[in-house]
């Protein structure tokens, strides 16, 4: 009787899936502003700030607390409280960038759930102050227009904007996701006051 020969299993770990990302035609037509904004994991707020010369402050526009079921990409088995926020991050006088946040409250720091239900201050800046140690895993990059936004940014409704969705992770479980969008004519130029 002839024997079988083993099969090998490959055990090494996997690389994880790259983050869905523009298409690369799209991705030559950006500034490298507009890429860097797309990519990075730091805090968006700091980056702006850096890029205009500007005070970038928090002007929210709603938020609320319901319990609900929360979509897949939250992990959780039940319902829960989920925050939902939408943000504009704006200097003096211009607004540059919309964020929509949905958080699984539980999963925040006492700290940090008092400052998102009594200040306007960017969650990436409380997450910074608080050192917490955190992975976003960017899951979406799209570019097309937000007619339910443009007039924050005095544009016509069919202007495009670039998007991106990530999830903050932190002891493997995910905090929430952010939805960042900001107009595709923002950004264009090199580092200068104002970058529009």
């Amino acid at each position: 009787m002839q024997q079988q020969p083993l099969e090998v299993q490959d055990l090494k770990p996997k690389a994880p899936p790259s983050p869905p990302t523009v298409t690369a035609d799209l991705n030559r037509s950006l500034s490298l502003l507009q890429r860097i904004l797309l990519a990075t994991d730091g805090t968006v707020t700091d980056l702006i700030a850096l890029i205009t010369g500007e005070p970038i402050r928090v002007k929210r526009l709603e938020q609320w607390i319901r319990k609900e079921t929360p979509p897949e990409k939250l992990a959780c088995e039940h319902s829960v409280e989920l925050l939902t926020r939408k943000i504009l991050l704006s200097g003096p006088s211009k607004n540059y960038l919309y964020a929509e946040s949905l958080f699984v409250f539980e999963r925040l720091s006492p700290a940090i759930q008092r400052q998102l239900l009594t200040t306007d201050r960017p969650i990436g800046l409380m997450w910074k102050e608080e050192r917490l140690e955190s992975y976003r895993e960017i899951i979406e990059q799209k570019i097309e227009p937000c007619p339910e936004i443009a007039a924050h940014f005095d544009l016509d409704e069919s202007a495009p904007f670039a998007s991106r969705t990530y999830i903050v992770h932190r002891l493997h479980k995910p905090l929430g996701a952010i939805t960042e969008k900001w107009p595709l004519s923002f950004f264009r130029n090199s580092v200068t006051a104002g970058a529009g």
